[in-house]
């Protein structure tokens, strides 16, 4: 049985969060340099620290996921998807998994043309479902929201590696099979990026333009 937020303040949450990624977006797309490689894919692993009522029934866990993204501008990404967080139950207490589908809006802060640090900021909102010992009697999906800062270095022209802090915000429900409402966890990732272009005579094009 699935439960998501019913009370006006989450939908008006959720309406102003797409007001303002549209205007974010409509606002630096005309400013931002168009990418060479505007299709990106993502890898990730690490830990994820439960905290809050959720770190009294489970032990530091386990985050594994992957992202495409694409490229507005050379600056500015819209991505989408999915991560999990495996928690082995603390004494007492069960195995907890999550599952994280999520979309949202990356910016880079540094200039891929100036330095090989990369820095970048991201923001999503999504779905988490939450399952215990693997049992789908057990399982719950609740609105969620994502948020974190990226390090990291360019291996290549168009690969990087990077670290990744990250907060998430899942409203639970406490009517459900779990005793507190909204929490939060931390996965701080390592991982790589790889940027490519669809278009082979695209890329070409763009590299010939490029200021000697």
């Amino acid at each position: 049985m699935h439960h998501f937020p019913k009370h006006s303040l989450f939908l008006k949450f959720i309406f102003s969060f797409f007001l303002l990624l549209f205007t974010f977006i409509s606002a630096v797309k005309a400013q931002l340099e168009e990418p060479i490689f505007p299709w990106n894919v993502e890898l990730r692993a690490g830990v994820a620290l439960p905290t809050g009522d959720l770190a009294e029934t489970v032990n530091i866990g386990t985050d594994i996921g992957a992202r495409i993204g694409y490229s507005l501008r050379e600056r500015l990404m819209i991505r989408g998807g999915v991560e999990t967080e495996l928690y082995s139950g603390g004494a007492g207490f069960s195995d907890t998994q999550l599952w994280h589908y999520s979309g949202g809006v990356e910016y880079m802060f540094t200039d891929r043309g100036i330095t090989e640090w990369r820095l970048s900021g991201h923001a999503g909102l999504g779905a988490s479902t939450r399952t215990l010992d693997n049992a789908t009697e057990l399982r719950e999906t609740y609105l969620s929201l994502n948020y974190g800062l990226k390090f990291g270095k360019g291996i290549t022209d168009n690969t990087d590696w990077f670290v990744s802090l990250m907060g998430r915000t899942i409203f639970a429900n406490p009517n459900d099979n779990t005793s507190f409402s909204t929490f939060n966890t931390i996965p701080i990732t390592l991982g790589l990026n790889h940027r490519f272009n669809l278009s082979d005579k695209s890329l070409l094009d763009k590299m010939e333009h490029l200021p000697n």
